[in-house]
């Protein structure tokens, strides 16, 4: 299997597997098994061990809470999630009350998908997620009390720290955290900040390992399988695999990839166009599907994964000196922004956690209808939607409120 590392660019950077975009300085990153992009940042990681365990309508994905709407009603053990450090950065979550400070990024107040009137709904209680990637900063503040379960694939052990040898951060570790970081009064938090992650660290290749990870995120259970890499060239045996997945009852989520081209192409057959699974590009503060998204018949949706002019999506890099050195001066070296499908693919795999949540029994092919069914129309006169299908934005962008609300009513 040929590893397609996805290039990076992103607003402040992280990454060592990647794809993305970024903006005043461009970083690339053609690492291991991934698709991501950091932007204007420095990068460097390192990394600790742990084994803890344990519809067809257009629709305003902003049927999230108003202004008028306090999101202090979103509470985790006393915490509001309003009170955390970076919210109002995040605006993938609340795009109506996103600050950016002096930067000059302007963010559509529609951008974000939903997810604080979601979290009325379901935060992903007990529900475990598995992210296979370059590695994980275990002891990271905002990822580390939501670790269920970590493995070495490559090694065999439980060693998941960052092996990079080119310094850059982990690629993992942000993934993670944009799906389970906690609302803990620390940083940011994830699309599902009470689920469990199962995070994998794969660096090989070979079909054999990969599906070892596979079986692993399974035999942990996983209900969910979050992938921000890919090859261009999936085998028959992963496709196998991933249809056993599906069969069983879990959603794998796969990146669509940074080029901002075509996976209908000759000679192209990529993992997030499978059948099996969920293939998500990336949408950026303009509410709009990004320039580097790679697009096609057979993926299902976008979501936030940031605009490489502009500010980016907030997420965690790997703690202190390890993280990025320059945040536009907002933030500081345990967090990053950065631009991605990478990044986009675990806000979706996010989504289906918390549809999980509040409904455990359904199927990866109810998951599928209810994304692509609910998803909101972007891009205005830009779009041209066929059967409620965009060439370069599937069925549309992601929306969680919509989506959790289908789900709960499959019960």
């Amino acid at each position: 299997m040929n590893t397609k590392f996805i290039t990076l660019i992103a607003t402040l950077m992280i990454l060592s597997n990647c794809g993305g975009g970024g903006s005043d300085s461009t970083v690339t990153d053609t690492s291991t098994n991934t698709q991501e992009e950091p932007s204007n940042n420095d990068d460097t990681s390192n990394g600790t061990t742990d084994t803890t365990d344990d519809a067809n309508e257009t629709q305003n994905d902003n049927d999230s809470p108003s202004a008028s709407t306090p999101v202090d009603a979103v509470v985790d053990d006393g915490l509001l999630a309003s009170n955390e450090p970076y919210y109002k950065y995040s605006w993938h979550i609340d795009s109506a009350n996103s600050a950016t400070n002096d930067t000059e990024d302007i963010i559509n107040k529609d951008s974000d998908i939903g997810v604080v009137k979601a979290w009325e709904i379901s935060k992903g209680n007990g529900i475990k997620v598995a992210v296979i990637d370059d590695g994980f900063d275990v002891a990271h503040e905002d990822l580390k009390a939501n670790i269920a379960v970590v493995r070495n694939i490559d090694d065999d052990n439980n060693d998941v720290s960052n092996t990079n040898s080119d310094g850059t951060a982990l690629h993992g570790n942000s993934c993670a955290g944009f799906i389970v970081s906690p609302i803990n009064g620390k940083g940011s938090m994830g699309i599902a900040p009470q689920a469990k992650l199962i995070g994998i660290k794969l660096l090989s290749s070979d079909d054999s390992d990969t599906i070892r990870a596979f079986e692993y995120a399974q035999a942990q259970g996983a209900k969910v399988i979050s992938c921000s890499w890919g090859t261009n060239d999936v085998s028959e045996a992963i496709v196998a695999k991933l249809k056993e997945l599906y069969d069983a009852g879990i959603t794998v989520l796969f990146a669509s990839g940074n080029d901002g081209v075509s996976l209908d192409v000759a000679g192209t057959n990529d993992e997030s166009e499978v059948e099996w699974v969920i293939g998500v590009g990336a949408s950026g503060e303009n509410n709009d599907v990004t320039s580097y998204s790679n697009y096609g018949k057979n993926l299902e949706v976008i979501a936030p994964g940031g605009d490489t002019e502009t500010l980016g999506i907030l997420g965690i890099d790997d703690m202190g000196s390890a993280g990025s050195s320059s945040q536009l001066d907002l933030v500081n070296n345990n967090y990053a922004f950065m631009d991605g499908t990478s990044f986009a693919t675990p806000v979706a795999s996010g989504v289906v956690t918390l549809m999980y949540a509040i409904n455990p029994n359904i199927t990866p092919a109810q998951v599928k209808t209810i994304l692509t069914s609910t998803a909101t129309k972007v891009g205005d006169t830009k779009a041209s939607y066929v059967d409620n299908f965009d060439e370069k934005r599937a069925y549309g962008k992601i929306n969680a409120y919509q989506a959790v609300l289908e789900a709960q009513k499959l019960q």
